[in-house]
């Protein structure tokens, strides 16, 4: 047990899982203390924030772990001519596609510009390989979406906009508080410059948008196919069944990067993985099989009857998120590995995935939310296959050396 708690991704995963176990409690504290509509309302807009918030600094928070820049004053004047726009456009998204209030619009606004801004100083100390650092400014979100489902219960509200004040109070003050950190450390590191190319930077953050849009694809689609009401239910099974593969898709993605950067030869990369992907393979079988059989009780008693999660439904659920963790693997090798030439060709090759995700949602649609799901998955497995393929190259034995089992 203590040799395999020294792996990395065994590490990070720990800690997103935890993560993973406060964003379900919260979201099924909110579903159960909201009424279904102004739940959907919340999970709509927690969905656009997530899209948009690391969509935000524009690939910089990728570029901090290929370079080794100042995360000082200079480098967050760069980034801050990237995330007021995105957070403009999130917002007119949320007033002109889905009707939001504007002070709903608002939040989003602030929560989109604050989570680029966290989402930096996180790669920052992720690149410094202090795990602990990065990982609470990533995870933070979901620990102040347990306090705004706290005020819920204790002022017994039945808006989602209390709530979602909290949440985006919550990513303003943390983001302050890594940046805070990273200025008082910035004379101790050698590293004095901020330069850096756009357009790769641009090519990085165009190879993560397609996997964050399919991240939260369901939810923003769902309002446009299905009942408001199936929204909701969404957001309760995503809770109880996607926060342990998220948590995965995550971990793999967090540890493995720099690892697979920093090994001196194709051995050594194909050991990494082998060795992760046995862990994580244990794992998921553990948590499918343990998720299959808590649901229904999650279902009766914590919920009070209030969704229905079905076994088929639970079974979409499940299917997706082993597609979202061959995702996680694929994306992190290609990221560490990949050439410029590569990353665009997978770049293009992601939002090819999104689009067939789209029209699989749309198709899948008249079989209801399985068949939502399904259809998103197949832009998942479509993004996972674009992305092995490109970085097999990297992985590929010299002729000279007798391949092994890794």
């Amino acid at each position: 047990m203590r040799r395999l708690w020294r792996s990395p991704t065994l590490r990070s995963v720990a800690v997103l899982g935890l993560s993973g176990v406060v964003f379900a409690v919260a979201n099924l504290v909110l579903a159960r203390a909201l009424p279904t509509a102004e739940y959907a309302l919340f999970t709509l807009v927690v969905a656009l924030v997530n899209v948009g918030y690391p969509l935000a600094p524009a690939g910089v928070d990728g570029m901090v772990n290929r370079l080794r820049l100042e995360a000082g004053p200079r480098l967050l004047g760069r980034i801050a001519w990237t995330i007021l726009p995105v957070g403009l456009l999130f917002a007119a998204i949320g007033l002109v596609g889905y009707e939001t209030s504007v002070p709903v619009a608002l939040m989003i606004l602030v929560a989109t510009m604050a989570g680029g801004a966290l989402v930096v100083a996180g790669g920052q100390f992720q690149s410094e390989q202090r795990f602990g650092m990065s990982l609470t400014l990533h995870q933070s979100p979901n620990l102040i979406l347990l306090l705004s489902a706290l005020w819920v219960l204790l002022a017994g509200t039945h808006g989602a906009e209390p709530p979602l004040l909290i949440w985006t109070a919550g990513f303003v003050a943390t983001a302050a508080a890594g940046w805070w950190v990273l200025f008082r450390e910035r004379h101790a590191k050698p590293h004095r410059t901020v330069d850096f190319a756009w357009s790769e930077a641009f090519s990085i953050a165009g190879l993560s948008a397609a996997g964050l849009l399919l991240i939260q694809l369901e939810r923003l689609l769902i309002p446009h196919l299905l009942p408001l009401r199936d929204l909701a239910t969404y957001g309760v099974l995503a809770a109880i069944v996607g926060s342990l593969f998220r948590a995965l898709q995550m971990g793999v993605g967090y540890s493995l990067l720099p690892r697979l950067r920093a090994a001196p030869g194709v051995p050594e990369r194909r050991r990494l993985i082998a060795r992760e992907g046995r862990l994580i393979i244990a794992i998921v079988a553990a948590g499918s099989a343990v998720i299959w059989v808590a649901t229904p009780y999650v279902e009766r008693w914590f919920l009070a009857g209030k969704y229905h999660l079905p076994a088929a439904l639970v079974l979409a659920a499940l299917v997706s998120g082993v597609a979202k963790i061959l995702n996680g693997f694929a994306q992190s090798t290609v990221s560490a590995l990949a050439d410029a030439r590569e990353l665009s060709m997978v770049m293009v090759m992601g939002w090819v995935a999104a689009a067939i995700a789209v029209i699989g949602a749309i198709v899948g649609a008249r079989w209801g939310l399985p068949g939502v799901i399904y259809g998103v998955t197949l832009g998942w497995l479509v993004r996972a296959s674009t992305a092995f393929v490109a970085s097999a190259r990297h992985l590929r034995l010299p002729a000279t050396v007798a391949a092994v089992t890794p």
